[in-house]
């Protein structure tokens, strides 16, 4: 067990390293921040100013090493953007970014496992098959493109949802939230749907395989050997 934890452990460090080499080579090594930073119009002064004060002017390995080691202390560097802690941003959109994760997740499993049974329990029945061809879309369609989509129908050309922004907040045990709140919803609604396309498909085709696996089970065949209908048959039996 200890050699076990010993070699994940050796293996998550090898990951985070390799990451970090990752983000540091699409900050710093890929283009020039310089470019985005300054006025076009600046003369070689003031560029050479801007590259020193950010520390572009070091070899590339010496600039990995001071990002690597402010990354171990916390230190994820500052954004050349609005020139604040990079950690300082993460923690003021996190919340955001959570309430979008969770919207998101919670709308794949109230609509995946119910629409992955009734696949499963019918497969051959039309809704059985229009749900799985949704489910194929739902792997098959790009999510940014989906997201266009959206925006052109919901927002565009019906003007029901917002197409950007968070609306408004309310403080939850110090944390803004917007939940709360039917604007909050409005907007968060679209793009939780948007970001659980893909997990609700992967829902919907596990829920239905593991539904078609259980019914060739013994205890399945045992039951409906005891004279026990199918839930289609008892559906068919019903009406």
């Amino acid at each position: 067990m200890l050699v076990y934890i010993i070699r994940r452990s050796l293996q998550a460090v090898l990951v985070l390293l390799v990451m970090s080499v990752i983000v540091f080579v699409g900050v710093y090594a890929i283009g020039n921040p310089i470019d985005i930073l300054i006025n076009p119009q600046a003369d070689q002064t003031e560029r050479e100013l801007a590259i020193a004060t950010l520390g572009l002017d070091k070899p590339l390995w010496t600039q990995y090493g001071k990002f690597l080691l402010g990354a171990v202390h916390g230190d994820l560097g500052r954004s050349f953007v609005h020139s604040t802690p990079a950690l300082g941003l993460i923690l003021e959109r996190m919340p955001a970014t959570l309430e979008l994760a969770i919207a998101a997740m919670l709308i794949a499993i109230v609509l995946g496992i119910p629409l992955g049974l009734w696949a499963g329990l019918k497969p051959n029945s039309i809704a059985g098959r229009s749900i799985m061809a949704g489910s194929i879309l739902g792997f098959s369609l790009p999510t940014f493109w989906v997201g266009l989509m959206l925006i052109m129908v919901f927002s565009v050309m019906l003007g029901w949802l917002p197409s950007n922004g968070r609306g408004p907040t309310t403080m939850l045990f110090r944390i803004p939230v917007s939940f709360l709140s039917l604007e909050g919803w409005r907007h968060l609604i679209m793009p939780a749907t948007n970001l659980a396309l893909f997990k609700l498909a992967l829902l919907i085709r596990l829920t239905r395989a593991g539904t078609r696996e259980a019914l060739l089970q013994d205890y399945v065949k045992f039951a409906r050997a005891r004279f026990l209908s199918s839930p289609s048959s008892a559906s068919n039996s019903g009406r």
